[in-house]
């Protein structure tokens, strides 16, 4: 049974909202629809549902829908796939996992390829995909061994998924290798990409962290590459 988890956004962009619902009817993959507008403990209703018998759990909304989602999922034990439905802006998540738009959604979803992938953790808060800060006053220290001082303009990521953005760059990073990725650019277009291990920090006195083009976090901040795994339905044109 899929269970489609509908994020209030989905209600400002209704129809795109209803471009995908139909594709979906065509294809014969209707389930039970979870309006999160609607109920008070998220967790408690997937839960409910995969006890039920859900064997995918749909997220429609965009990359913050998406962290709210994950950030559960990491505290629940049962690993059944999520598949992300891309509706109005700020959907770097759903592009990076291969799904551009809610007219193809449907098609990737009965498609059912599936990936997992290792979620990593910021302070006490999970991602997916990346985290980002700008490059100067930002110093980074890997296990307390040694650090990083970044000087010059630009930005400083910290790369488990990479983002359709970046992967133009011809960059390669798979959020499958175990480890995380340090990746700068500064405004004279010097490029860095480090393999991360180990635990990091970054500190800014003067910046905050954006976590999953969706939360900011206040330095310093911990990051980290946990053991939980989730699966997800991937596109063809994902950018791993």
């Amino acid at each position: 049974m899929n269970v489609f988890i509908y994020d209030a956004i989905t209600e400002k962009y209704k129809k795109k909202t209803r471009r995908f619902e139909e594709q979906i009817n065509k294809l014969n993959l209707q389930g039970k629809i979870i309006y999160l507008k609607n109920i008070k403990n998220t967790q408690e209703s997937i839960e409910k549902e995969i006890n039920n018998g859900a064997k995918t759990i749909i997220i429609v909304g965009n990359d913050q829908t998406v962290s709210n989602i994950i950030n559960i999922f990491a505290n629940i034990s049962e690993n059944i796939p999520i598949f992300v439905v891309p509706i109005g802006n700020r959907n770097n998540i759903a592009n990076s996992l291969g799904v551009k738009n809610e007219k193809e959604a449907a098609f990737t979803l009965s498609a059912r390829r599936i990936e997992t992938i290792k979620i990593a953790k910021i302070n006490d808060l999970y991602f997916l995909s990346n985290c980002y800060i700008k490059n100067k006053g930002t110093t980074l220290k890997i296990n307390s061994s040694y650090s990083l001082n970044f000087n010059n303009n630009g930005y400083c990521y910290i790369f488990n998924l990479l983002d359709r953005k970046c992967s133009t760059q011809n960059i390669s990073i798979s959020p499958q290798d175990n480890i995380l990725n340090l990746y700068t650019e500064t405004n004279s277009k010097d490029k860095t990409l480090l393999p991360i291990k180990e635990e990091v920090t970054l500190n800014n006195e003067d910046a905050l962290i954006l976590v999953d083009n969706s939360k900011e976090i206040e330095c310093p901040a911990k990051i980290m590459l946990t053991n939980k795994v989730l699966s997800f339905i991937v596109g063809k044109e994902r950018t791993f």
